[in-house]
Formats: C-alpha cells, structure tokens, sequence
C-alpha cells in the first residue's frame, strides 16, 4: 500500500476507535440502549474493515483474514439496525427481524471455512448459496435502511432526527451501497477509485463523525425523554411544564389549548391524509414551531403518532359504544381518519395490544359508556 494509503487507514482507525470510546458508556450489559449497543458494534466491523487491507499485505494467515472479513460482513446489517432502531419508533430486534441479518453475516464466514477446510472449489448452487445470495440481500438491506431514512421525514417532530435523517445516515448508506457494488460487481472498481478509497473514506470519517458528535445525547446513544413520557398522559393534561420566560409560556399554552381544541372539538384527525403543514395552517403558526410544540409539550415523535392518539381513543369509544355496536369496523376506522382496515388493526394493536374485533368481544359485557375510555394503563380519561 502506498504511503498516503496507510495513513489514511490509520487516521479512519483512529477516528472509529475514539467514537467507540465515545458511546462505550452507554453500552451496558444489563438494560443497555440497543441503538448504542449496534452503534458500537458498527465501529468494531469498521476497525476489522480497515484492518483487512493492511492484514492482506502483512499476512497470508486465513484465520486473521476471515475475521476482518467477517466484521466487513456485519457492516451493512449494523447500519440497517441503527437505522431502523433510529428511526422506525415502532422497529423491535426480535427472531423474526434478525432472520436475514443472520444469513448475510454468517453465510459467507460458514462458507470461507467449509471451502478451506475442506478445500472445496465450491459448486455453482454452494457458491450462490453462501456468496452471492447474501450479497444480494445486502443491496436489500441497504435499501430498506435509506428507504426507512427518508421515509416519514415530513412526519418526523424531533428536529435533530430530522437533520440527521436528511443527509447524514443517508449519505453514509450511498457511500456504503457504493462500496459494495465496486467490491461485489467491478472487482474493487476502477484504479483511480481504490487508490482514492482509504483517502475518501478517511474525509467522509472526519465530516460524519464530527458531525454525529452534535447529535449523540438524547438521540443515538440514550433514550429520550420524550419517548418514556407516557404519550396519552400528555395528550390529555391540562396544565404543561414550561420552561420558557412567561410571555412565551404564555403563548405556547395557548397554542396547545388552540391544538386541542382543533382536535377535540373540532376532530381535524379525522380527514384523510392530513398533514402537518395543513395543522399548522388552521392554527396559523409556523410549522417548525408545531413540530416542537407537539415533540417536546406533548411527548410525541412522529405526527402520525400524535394523529393516531386521537383516532383510537375515539374508536375505542365507538367500538364499545351501544349504539354503533353493531357498525362494522372497517367503518370506524374510515370514520376516524385511517386509509385502510390493516393500518387501523396495525395501530390499534400497537397501542392496546389487541386488535380491534377482539376489543371489542372482550368489553362487550361490560360497555363502556361514550366518555373517554383509556387505552392502557398509563392513559387517563
């Protein structure tokens, strides 16, 4: 490797290991924040990515060049979980989800060993099987992760995940596609891109690092406040912590009554496809300032959320209710602003852990009455 290639390489290890340091606190092993946790782990795959071009050179040793190249394998899945983790609220690692993660990263290391061992040039289906079906769904990964990033962008209310979504895991998703296809589909790429690579990677580094250094507290590393608020509580307090100096306390207490009213009275959740923008045009105030009345008074991180609080405490009502008891459900849930039946069952069930038929059955022999009813524990009438 020529000379600005190694320290280049050098100063991206440098900048891995210090980020590393950087959210090792927050990696625990008991009750540790799962996103600091595949954060850490991203870095470990980086440190044995950079390493593996150095290894190369310096030794023939397979077992110290399958390692590297088995982090290198973690790195597309790491990212797909922080992204997911970051930004899919709704997003749990379980079985189900770590099905395809599984295959990418253990695949190709399982058929490394195999092909050494057993010194196997390999069969077409052995090579499709172990190599090239987890390159495949690397690319879907990668894809599901930027999709995940600029999906709900326009409903997003956490302003600095909002930034961060915009260019900065998105440009480290590109950058990540882009290195794969070279490796995977062009040997490497052209000549002038693997000489430029380690100087490349070594700049993006340095800018994406030392911007995620802004956004680490409260968003990647620990959870925020406002996501361990109960959501409904909020939703239906009267009175609100401010902070701010009194006039504008004032005035965004007045702002929050004008949203409720909005809702409660006037139930604007109940039109099809309405928008953030649309709210903050019926209450005649700036969108950004919405999107942080809503995060930061009220508990909620994505709009749909907040919309969908208001959907299912009323459909909650009306399913129980004596007089539409017999009213399809499909109906309330149009009635109540979903688009479809699956994505009322989808978020009825997240909220009370039921779908909205067997709510339903289960309170029929005691209705409820047309007030409030609560959703869980934490949500008062």
């Amino acid at each position: 490797m020529p000379d600005y290639q190694i320290a280049a390489t050098f100063f991206s290890l440098a900048l891995a290991l210090m980020t590393l340091f950087q959210v090792a606190p927050a990696v625990q092993l008991k009750g540790s924040d799962k996103r600091a946790l595949c954060f850490a782990l991203l870095q470990i795959s980086l440190l044995g990515y950079l390493l593996q071009p150095i290894l190369q050179a310096a030794t023939d040793n397979f077992w110290l060049l399958w390692i590297c190249g088995f982090f290198r394998n973690m790195i597309p899945t790491l990212f797909w979980m922080v992204c997911l983790l970051l930004f899919d609220d709704s997003f749990r690692l379980n079985r189900k989800t770590l099905a395809i993660p599984f295959i990418i990263i253990f695949s190709p290391a399982i058929g490394r060993v195999t092909a050494y061992l057993f010194e196997l040039d390999g069969s077409y289906i052995f090579n499709w099987a172990m190599f090239h079906l987890p390159q495949w769904l690397e690319f879907g990964l990668i894809a599901h992760a930027l999709l995940t990033v600029v999906r709900s962008l326009r409903d997003d209310l956490v302003e600095s995940r909002r930034q961060l979504r915009v260019w900065l895991l998105g440009s480290v998703g590109f950058y990540i596609a882009v290195v794969v296809t070279m490796e995977q589909f062009f040997n490497g790429g052209p000549p002038a891109f693997k000489l430029a690579q380690p100087v490349m990677l070594a700049l993006f580094l340095f800018a994406f690092y030392g911007r995620l250094l802004k956004f680490r507290s409260g968003l990647l590393f620990t959870e925020s406040i406002s996501q361990e608020s109960p959501v409904t509580h909020a939703l239906l307090r009267d009175d609100c912590e401010l902070s701010q100096n009194e006039p504008e306390a004032a005035h965004e207490a007045d702002s929050i009554d004008q949203l409720k009213q909005l809702m409660e009275e006037q139930k604007l959740y109940k039109q099809e496809g309405i928008t953030i923008s649309d709210l903050a045009d019926a209450m005649n105030i700036q969108e950004y300032r919405l999107r942080q009345l809503i995060n930061q008074q009220m508990g909620y991180r994505n709009f749909n959320d907040f919309l969908n609080g208001y959907r299912i405490q009323e459909s909650c009502r009306r399913l129980i209710s004596e007089q539409e008891y017999s009213l399809p459900v499909l109906s309330i849930a149009l009635d109540t602003g979903f688009r479809s039946l699956s994505a009322f069952n989808r978020a009825f069930k997240e909220r009370t852990g039921v779908t909205p038929s067997a709510y339903r059955k289960d309170q029929s022999l005691t209705p409820k009455s047309t007030s409030t009813a609560p959703l869980t524990d934490s949500e008062t009438a």
